[in-house]
């Protein structure tokens, strides 16, 4: 065939190559992809309000729980054996510093480790007071059974709920501008 009948005359960079190939660039491959199937997924309440399930937030707050109960029903234990002549205000003073500081650990676990928002913080805090008051006002209830005993068993879950909520505020808003 003769050049003169062609409209165009191609020229190839190489004589390897082909015209769409250009050797500067590197060769790209093109991929058909399927549009993602979006599966239905459970939601519980706590995931909805701040984007975590309920096994995170016991995954958080589950080690410093059981530091808290650990220390607050032995002190009490050990406070009825052994150490009776010890005032029962300087328990409880000692025992509201350990709660304080506990909580306060939960804050900075919660922020360095799980990089949980306030909002989570607080939330998991909260958790960790009702939780771990439910369990004293349980351990109190059979402990010495009684009127007050009974009154613990809503009063400290609250009480702890509010330390909870007022230590991990307090320190969200102090230490971590999240």
């Amino acid at each position: 065939m003769d050049s003169e009948n062609h409209k165009r005359e191609v020229q190839y960079a190489s004589d390897d190559g082909q015209p769409w190939e250009n050797l500067e660039e590197p060769a790209r491959l093109i991929v058909e992809t399927k549009p993602k199937q979006v599966l239905a997924k459970n939601i519980g309440l706590a995931e909805l309000i701040f984007g975590q399930s309920l096994n995170w937030y016991f995954s958080v707050i589950s080690w410093p729980l059981f530091i808290l109960l650990f220390l607050e029903i032995g002190l009490r234990v050990l406070h009825a054996k052994y150490f009776s002549n010890v005032s029962a205000g300087f328990l409880d003073g000692t025992l509201n510093v350990l709660r304080i500081i506990l909580l306060g650990y939960l804050v900075v676990l919660a922020h360095r480790q799980f990089k949980a928002t306030s909002r989570q913080i607080i939330l998991a805090a909260v958790l960790m007071g009702f939780l771990a008051g439910l369990a004293l006002g349980l351990f109190l209830l059979f402990w010495h059974f009684g009127l007050a005993s009974i009154i613990n068993l809503i009063g400290l879950p609250l009480l702890l709920t509010a330390y909870g909520w007022l230590v991990s505020w307090l320190l969200t808003k102090t230490f971590y501008k999240i």
